[in-house]
């Protein structure tokens, strides 16, 4: 029997999302809700925040903007995201983000399939923008968020809008795309993610009954709001009335700083982020004993990690977890969580783990790929029926391609990516479970596993390792996994010491890139 959540289902209010923004942010009226901290620490109030979004509305509409119409962003955090966001989802136009550092190839591969009729960018992507947009014929204009010179600004954009005459006429249905998301692509040529209007205000309506934010909350954004995650945290905190302080680009010991300035009370970030919080020494020099909460997401976080942290710092820590294609899947935390638990099933959600041969359900402590049901649940990959139709099932089930299991109390935990299993010899490994071991080795910082291919057993667990110590050796290493793990668990691939693991954005970690370099080697 699949899972339900242990909280009643939700009444999923049926209004567009803009709709639903703009009506939580009425009720906040006056209350700073946003701070800009890498643009002159800009303060907007909720209702200036409601206002700036129906001027983009207005000045979308006027311009042109049609339903179905996509507008794109290429943008680092900033205040202006948020009102990009409501204001097209108000006209009932589809809004894609991308990775303001992708390249002109990357970022060519989505607007072409896309076709994006506005364009927002920043001034040091422009060029690059300019350059991927003069080769599409859907592309009008091209807007700045920085006021410079002979390039139409965002200030530009905004005066052509009036609050006023926002266009209320507009008929938004619930089941239209709001959101055109692509996923990281860490295998495979990215996809998008077609999220409609019913996906967000569902998604809002259970965090928010979830994850309920006080009031008084500051709530620090570092995630990139291109992110699934990012775009809808920063929203997320202004309709419960909460405050978010917004980070341009992330520096760590700059994080500590704005911690200390800003009283920030909580955040979500990647594991390196926590990991580096745990390695601060006891005389760092920052106060910030304002924090009592922090949130782990985009990949599993070691459990000595988070226990140390929680002990530390004095914050419970929470493991958080969710797909572009159908966030969140599991929500419900309380006192009674494990640690190393990503919660208990969302509000109106069914979940299932099945085996990843024969497709049969699994029961407590099984571990096959997560299947969730839910009104989250993606309406399909833009242009892409054939990859939509192999992710969700004829009976409406999302394979996450994630494998975990629950336990006996039905709290759900997550092993690691399905198509980053490594099989030796017909045994499953997890390279998050590898990381996990060697990443409470004292004398390395950061690793990534992958597989490797060999003859006799078909893949070899290896590490790359990033050494916190000079003085670590291949031998030390695998003498410490000796007793933590199975046999068929060895790192028979070999250990490659490394400078860095290369992450996503998001904090994942590129297996790809790692499989490359691998590649690279094996042809010397």
């Amino acid at each position: 029997m699949p899972l339900r959540s242990p909280m009643p289902d939700l009444v999923i209010p049926n209004v567009s999302f803009g709709d639903y923004m703009f009506s939580n942010l009425a009720r906040s009226k006056n209350k700073v809700t946003v701070i800009d901290s890498s643009n002159n620490d800009n303060q907007y109030t909720s209702q200036e925040v409601r206002e700036n979004s129906m001027k983009c509305g207005s000045a979308f509409y006027r311009m042109g903007l049609m339903k179905g119409d996509v507008v794109a962003t290429c943008l680092t955090n900033c205040a202006e995201y948020t009102f990009i966001v409501m204001g097209v989802n108000a006209c009932g136009g589809i809004l894609t983000t991308s990775n303001p550092n992708y390249t002109k190839d990357e970022l060519s591969f989505q607007f072409k399939q896309s076709e994006p009729k506005f364009v927002f960018c920043n001034s040091e992507n422009y060029v690059k923008v300019q350059e991927v947009c003069s080769e599409l014929n859907s592309v009008k204009e091209i807007f700045n968020m920085e006021e410079q010179t002979n390039r139409k600004t965002f200030s530009q954009f905004l005066a052509k809008g009036n609050s006023k005459d926002f266009p209320l006429g507009v008929s938004v249905d619930p089941d239209d795309v709001a959101l055109i998301l692509y996923s990281s692509g860490t295998t495979g040529l990215p996809k998008g993610v077609m999220l409609t209007h019913r996906n967000l205000v569902s998604i809002f309506t259970e965090c928010e009954c979830a994850f309920r934010l006080s009031r008084l909350d500051i709530v620090y954004l570092v995630l990139p709001m291109f992110h699934i995650y990012g775009i809808m945290m920063s929203l997320l905190v202004m309709s419960q009335g909460a405050k978010v302080v917004l980070k341009k680009r992330f520096d760590f010991m700059q994080m500590l700083r704005d911690i200390q300035k800003y009283k920030i009370t909580t955040f979500t970030a990647a594991p390196p982020i926590i990991v580096g919080m745990d390695q601060l020494p006891p005389n760092h020099g920052f106060d910030i004993s304002s924090l009592r909460e922090l949130g782990s997401g985009a990949a599993p976080l070691a459990e000595s990690v988070a226990l140390s942290v929680s002990k530390k710092l004095n914050v419970n820590i929470k493991q958080v977890w969710g797909l572009t294609e159908g966030a969140p899947g599991t929500l419900h935390m309380d006192v009674y969580t494990p640690v190393l638990s990503v919660g208990s099933v969302a509000p109106n959600t069914l979940l299932k783990i099945i085996d990843t041969n024969s497709g049969r359900e699994l029961g407590p402590n099984e571990d096959g790929e997560i299947c969730i049901k839910g009104p989250q649940v993606m309406k399909g990959y833009y242009k892409n029926p054939e990859a939509t139709a192999k992710t969700i099932n004829s009976e409406g089930w999302l394979h996450t391609g994630d494998i975990g299991h629950y336990d006996d109390n039905e709290f759900i935990y997550i092993v690691d990516r399905l198509k980053e299993l490594i099989k030796y010899k017909g045994f499953q490994v997890a390279p998050a479970e590898l990381e996990d071991v060697l990443l409470r080795h004292p004398k390395i910082v950061d690793v990534g596993v992958i597989g490797v291919s060999d003859l006799e057993a078909g893949e070899l667990p290896k590490a790359y390792v990033v050494r916190k110590d000079p003085t670590l050796t291949e031998k030390e290493i695998h003498e410490f996994i000796k007793d933590k793990v199975t046999k068929f668990k060895y790192l028979r691939g070999g250990i490659t010491f490394i400078d860095v693991i290369p992450k996503s954005p998001s904090g994942k970690i590129l297996r790809r890139v790692l499989k490359d370099m691998e590649k690279k080697k094996s042809k010397y």
